[in-house]
C-alpha cells in the first residue's frame, strides 16, 4: 500500500524484552520501513487532513489512515497520546464522507505502549489514564469500520487499540502483551476488553502474567483476525480495505453499534435498540440501492 505509513519492528531496549527476539536480527518489511520513513519526514497538514506531531492522519477519499508517529520510542504513548488521538478521531467521527479507517504504526512496531521514561521521571499524571480510555472509547465508536493494522510489536496501550478497532491484522512474527503488572500498574481497561475477545480464564493469565503470546496464539484465541507473511503484508491488507468499503452502508454502522453493545443490555433493552437501528437502516438510501440491485441482478454500489 502506497499511500499508508507502515511497519518492520524492533522491541525497545527500555522494556524487558522476550529471549527469543535479538535486536540485531529483528526486521519487517523492506518496503514498509521505506514507505515509513518517508511518511515522518512528512508535515503537511490541511483542513481535510487533521494531524498532530504524534499522530498522523491523512484522508484519502471514502478511506482515512491514522498512523502512530513515534517511531524513534516504538510509538509509546507520551503525555500528548490521548488529545492528540481525540484531536482526529472526533471530527473523523462526524466525517459521513469517510467509511473505513485503518491503524499503524509508523517505523519499527505499531506500539510499544505507555512511554515509560516519562513515566519513570513522574511525567504521567493519574488523569492522564483516563484521557487515554477515552480515546480508545473513541476509536471503539467510530461509525466507521476500523481495521487495526499491526506490526511486530502491540503492547499494552497498543493491544488496547487493537481491541478498539473492529478487524485486526497482524504480521507473522507480531507479539501482544499486557505488561502493565510488571510496572505495578492496571492494564487500563484492558481488563474490560479483553475478557470479551479471549474469555476471562485466558484474559487473566496474560494481564496478571504480563507475559507475551505470539501471533499464532492470539489468532488461535480470538485476540486477532488474520495473520499474513510480511511479503504478503500491504497486498492483503489494501484487499481487506476493498472488500470492508464495497459494503460499508448504513447496515454495516448500525450492526456495529449493536454489536458494541451486545455485552451491555438485556434481551429486551437489546430488541429496543435493533428496533431503532433496523429502522434506520430500512429508511436509507444505501437500503433502496441494496433492493434496485438486487432487482437488477447486480452488486449495489454504497456511496
Amino acid at each position: 500500500m502506497g499511500h499508508r505509513p507502515c511497519i518492520s519492528a524492533l522491541w525497545p531496549t527500555h522494556r524487558s524484552m522476550p529471549p527469543s527476539v535479538s535486536t540485531s536480527t529483528a526486521k519487517g518489511p523492506s518496503k514498509l520501513m521505506k514507505t515509513a520513513m518517508k511518511t515522518t519526514r512528512t508535515k503537511a497538514a490541511t483542513a481535510n487532513r487533521p494531524q498532530t506531531s504524534g499522530i498522523l492522519c491523512r484522508i484519502d477519499g471514502p478511506l482515512a489512515f491514522i498512523t502512530l508517529n513515534r517511531p524513534e520510542v516504538l510509538n509509546a504513548m507520551n503525555l500528548a497520546w490521548p488529545s492528540d488521538l481525540l484531536a482526529i478521531t472526533r471530527p473523523l467521527a462526524r466525517n459521513k464522507q469517510v467509511r473505513v479507517v485503518v491503524l499503524s504504526g509508523a517505523g519499527r512496531a505499531f506500539c510499544s505502549g505507555i512511554d515509560l521514561k516519562a513515566l519513570s521521571s513522574g511525567g504521567i499524571p493519574l488523569q492522564w489514564f483516563r484521557e487515554t480510555e477515552l480515546a480508545f472509547r473513541s476509536v471503539e465508536e467510530l461509525p466507521q469500520f476500523v481495521i487495526c493494522a499491526a506490526h511486530r510489536y502491540c503492547i499494552g496501550g497498543g493491544l488496547q487499540l487493537a481491541l478498539a478497532s473492529d478487524l485486526r491484522i497482524v504480521t507473522a512474527d507480531t507479539q501482544f502483551a499486557l505488561t502493565a503488572v510488571k510496572e505495578c500498574l492496571i492494564p487500563g481497561m484492558g481488563t474490560y476488553r479483553l475478557a470479551r475477545y479471549v474469555g476471562l480464564g485466558r484474559a487473566k493469565r496474560i494481564a496478571l502474567s504480563g507475559e507475551f503470546i505470539g501471533a499464532q496464539e492470539a489468532l488461535a484465541i480470538g485476540l486477532v483476525e488474520h495473520i499474513v507473511p510480511q511479503t504478503d503484508y500491504d497486498h492483503f491488507v489494501k484487499e481487506q480495505i476493498q472488500s470492508y468499503l464495497k459494503i460499508a452502508s448504513e447496515g454495516q454502522r448500525q450492526t456495529k453499534y449493536l454489536l458494541n453493545r451486545a455485552f451491555d443490555l438485556t434481551w429486551d433493552e437489546f430488541l429496543k435498540a435493533y428496533m431503532v437501528s433496523q429502522k434506520k437502516t430500512i429508511a436509507s438510501a444505501e437500503h433502496r440501492e441494496a433492493m434496485a440491485a438486487y432487482r437488477e441482478k447486480r452488486e449495489p454500489k454504497f456511496r
